[in-house]
């Protein structure tokens, strides 16, 4: 028996039960942390996948460059090289991959287009590295408009057909419900000088570097320093990341 999806691929049943399935294991997580290793747990023992990873950031671009991601599989031993040489080139942050996982919510190496030359190089030399053929990731929302990247790697070649990629599109925005309503721990600001926390709440508020300049009467290359250094000490690593993770908007 099979089911029509949102997008029109006939999705058997089995794929269905897959699907609840792990959305009922995640339902019950209380934490973004329990989220991400319920996630990776049922889509180890509902769909198989063994080499699982899980990245999150302020923006899906950002989100590759995650340095705590949670881990599975082979992908335990190849994330520290994944980390210091091959994110910055991961063939599925290609634009091409970006924008189908902030449209469609899953990117496959398999239903590329066009693969860009830094493209090849990532898959000639850490999938071949690895023994990885196949390459995968599915797309979720995060709270407070973060983004988490959820990838899925294989020997196998082909590791996501048709049935299994209209699947996890249904189970990314199904996913994506579940964890945006998952309450936030905000992060407790370290204690900042006087000035600091003058340009961190200008920050916060989205000012350009010129405009807390001409709001607090200081040169460019003072804000600019006064930035860096709020960044540092709130171990944010763009002011993107400090918006969505750190700073709380104020009451209205």
């Amino acid at each position: 028996m099979e089911a029509p999806t949102a997008r029109g691929t006939r999705l058997p049943v089995v794929q269905y039960d897959r699907v609840f399935s792990v959305l009922e294991r995640c339902d019950a997580a209380r934490t973004i942390p329990e989220f991400k290793e319920l996630l990776l747990e049922s889509l180890a023992s509902t769909f198989s996948y063994r080499n699982l990873t899980c990245f999150a950031g302020p923006t899906i671009k950002e989100a590759f460059a995650d340095r705590s991601p949670s881990l599975r599989g082979s992908c335990v031993a190849s994330w520290p090289g994944y980390r210091d040489r091959w994110h910055e080139i991961d063939v599925l942050s290609s634009d091409e991959s970006c924008l189908l996982l902030s449209q469609e919510g899953l990117s496959d190496i398999d239903r590329l287009r066009t693969v860009p030359a830094w493209g090849r190089e990532y898959i000639d030399g850490h999938m071949r590295q690895w023994g990885y053929r196949s390459s995968a990731i599915m797309h979720l929302q995060f709270p407070r408009g973060g983004h988490a990247l959820v990838g899925l790697t294989d020997p196998e070649p082909h590791l996501i057909d048709d049935g299994a990629a209209a699947a996890l599109r249904l189970l990314a925005r199904h996913l994506s419900a579940i964890s945006r309503r998952i309450p936030v721990e905000v992060p407790s600001l370290p204690v900042l000088s006087g000035r600091l926390q003058e340009v961190a709440a200008l920050v916060g508020e989205g000012r350009s570097n010129r405009e807390i300049a001409e709001t607090l009467f200081l040169s460019l290359d003072t804000v600019k320093k006064y930035v860096s250094r709020v960044l540092a000490a709130t171990g944010c690593r763009s002011r993107a990341e400090y918006v969505a993770r750190v700073h709380v908007p104020p009451a209205r």
